[in-house]
Formats: structure tokens, C-alpha cells, sequence
């Protein structure tokens, strides 16, 4: 009886320490995952206080990789990712100063240090220079996210200055893109396509007028009736990337600037429903009605969607069945 007695307080003693081991390893697990990930309000610190370098390459919850190619970009992946992991290494600018971060110590590191902190911001409304040398008003955040999502990837907005931006709570006046882009401590690059001056155009009755540079092309727009675009008198040149394209016709020139953006984020084919908090469905009829409902979220609430639904990317339709392969398509 004595040696049963000893063997089961022994093995009691065994599972006691099998249970307090595997307790522990899953504790260095989870600490070990903590400290190699980032959490949603960690990558939302980094786009309040951070310049951050696009494009940066993180990973998605089903161990996938996706490009993130703005801070609109960042937010939606911090919203949508369980375990936020991005690839190393990558650029940053705070206060002016470029830092390479390479891995994620230094980064939490840099986040803690610099949590409160408010990069620059624009002040709403602004305006935009479009590739035609015409302009548009942007009203606020959601307006410019949509159109930077028109852009050619890798091309740059142009502004309209002067604009004001807030730096640190007070409002500064920038009067070109150079003063920009030291306000944000980063130089002048990946502008968008230019017109290369002289060049001609056709007017109402027939006959042509030379415009000799940007200030005169721009009066020349002003006369022209809202949505009336300027008719070149080609060849024309333009300048990309800091090449000189000669363009001979309407159809280079719009395959040349207006060439849609690669990856473009998919869009719905409308109309769509929506799960609202009390279980009943809306109906989404279009993009404006779906901004409206997006603006009732909480921050950082996802909309429920109901499925299934179609999408359209990079123009193919695509029926998709659930939030999964929704986020899988958009790449989440």
C-alpha cells in the first residue's frame, strides 16, 4: 500500500510538473509572438507620428505577404490583422530625420518614445494639380485617400500652393513643393508626368494657339468650360520619371498619364448589404451611401458584409462568399 501510495504521489508530482512546463512554454510562446508583432493601436501610433517610406511589405493572418503603399493602406492592415507583422528593413522620418528601422526592438522602441506626437498634417481644404494642368479641390481625409487611389502606382500628388499644414499644434504656410517636403523631412521625387513646354493647341474654331509655358497653359484652362479638356496639336513631350517620351497622338498621351493604377483596390458592384449591431441588413445602393456608412463606425470597427457579393479586380468581376476571401483578394 506504502509503494502505490509513494508511485501516485510521485506521479502526481510528474503531471504537476508536465502542466507547469507546458503553462510556461505557452507563456514564452505568447511573449515571444508579443514581442514579434505589433498590435493595431502600435501601427496606428506609427501613422500618427511616423513618415513612413512606401511601399513596405507586411504580413497578413494567413502568413501571406501584402504590399502597403500609404498610411490609408497601414490603417486598414492594422484593422484587419490579428498579429500586425511588418518586414524589415524600412524608412521612417520623424522630426525631420530619416531612420532606417530593421527590426522590431527598434521600432517598438522608436513607437513608446514617440506615442502623443503628431506628424504633419494638411489643412483642409486643399487642391491638386491634375495631369491636364487643371485642378481639384480636395475636402478632407477620405477625398484624398480616393484620389491618391487614382494615381499611377508610384506616382506622387501635385499640389496647389499655397497650402497649410500643422506642425507640432501650429499652422505653417508652405509656398512649394520643396518647403514640403522639408516640412516632412523628405525630398522632391516621383513626381507625376509633366507637359513639356512649348506646345500648341487646338481652339473652338479650328485654329491653334502656342502656349510657351506652365503660367500660360493654366490661363489657358481657365477659359476653357468645366470638363472641357485641352486638344493638343501633336507630337507633344512629356516628361516622366525623368525621361522625355515624344507622344504622337490623344491615345499615347492617356495610355502614357492616365494609365490606371496597378493593384488598384478592388471595388463592389453595387448594390451591396451591410449587418447592422442590432442584426437587421442595409442596403448599400452606392460608393457615397457606403462612405456615409463607414462614417457611423466606430474607429477601427470592420463593416460586416453580406455574402455573397461581387467585386470588381483589375477588371474582372469576382463573386466572393465570405470576409476570408474577401480579405485574401484585397490582401489582408
Amino acid at each position: 500500500m506504502k509503494v502505490f501510495v509513494k508511485k501516485l504521489i510521485a506521479l502526481t508530482i510528474i503531471v504537476i510538473s508536465m502542466v507547469a512546463c507546458q503553462d510556461s512554454t505557452t507563456k514564452d510562446l505568447d511573449l515571444f509572438e508579443a514581442q514579434a508583432s505589433l498590435n493595431k493601436e502600435e501601427v496606428i501610433s506609427m501613422v500618427e507620428t511616423m513618415i513612413i517610406t512606401y511601399p513596405v511589405t507586411a504580413i497578413t493572418n494567413s502568413s501571406s505577404t501584402t504590399t502597403l503603399t500609404s498610411d490609408y493602406d497601414m490603417e486598414d492592415y492594422a484593422t484587419s490583422t490579428s498579429r500586425p507583422q511588418i518586414t524589415f528593413p524600412f524608412d521612417i522620418t520623424i522630426d525631420g530625420e530619416s531612420i532606417t528601422v530593421t527590426d522590431m526592438k527598434q521600432l517598438k522602441s522608436l513607437i513608446r518614445s514617440n506615442k502623443g506626437k503628431k506628424k504633419p498634417e494638411f489643412v483642409f481644404p486643399i487642391s491638386v494639380e491634375l495631369v491636364d494642368g487643371s485642378t481639384q479641390d480636395i475636402a478632407d481625409k477620405e477625398a484624398l485617400r480616393d484620389y491618391l487611389d487614382s494615381l499611377d502606382e508610384g506616382v506622387k500628388p501635385v499640389f496647389v500652393f499655397p497650402l497649410s499644414l500643422i506642425v507640432n499644434g501650429a499652422t505653417v504656410e508652405v509656398s512649394g513643393e520643396n518647403e514640403l517636403q522639408a516640412v516632412k523631412g523628405k525630398s522632391a521625387k516621383g513626381r507625376r508626368p509633366n507637359l513639356v513646354f512649348p506646345l500648341s493647341i487646338v481652339l473652338a474654331d479650328g485654329s491653334t494657339q502656342e502656349i510657351a509655358d506652365k503660367d500660360e497653359f493654366k490661363a489657358y484652362l481657365d477659359t476653357l468650360a468645366e470638363g472641357v479638356k485641352p486638344e493638343f496639336v501633336f507630337p507633344i513631350s512629356v516628361e516622366k520619371n525623368g525621361e522625355t517620351t515624344i507622344v504622337n497622338s490623344q491615345e499615347e498621351f492617356d495610355a502614357l498619364v492616365k494609365k490606371p493604377k496597378k493593384g488598384k483596390r478592388p471595388v463592389f458592384v453595387f448594390p451591396i448589404s451591410v449587418t447592422l449591431d442590432d442584426g437587421s441588413n442595409q442596403e448599400i445602393a452606392d460608393e457615397d451611401a457606403l462612405k456615409a456608412y463607414h462614417q457611423t463606425l466606430t474607429k477601427g470597427t470592420r463593416p460586416v458584409y453580406v455574402f455573397p457579393l461581387s467585386i470588381i479586380k483589375d477588371g474582372v468581376t469576382v463573386v466572393i462568399n465570405s470576409q476570408e476571401e474577401l480579405d485574401a483578394l484585397c490582401g489582408k
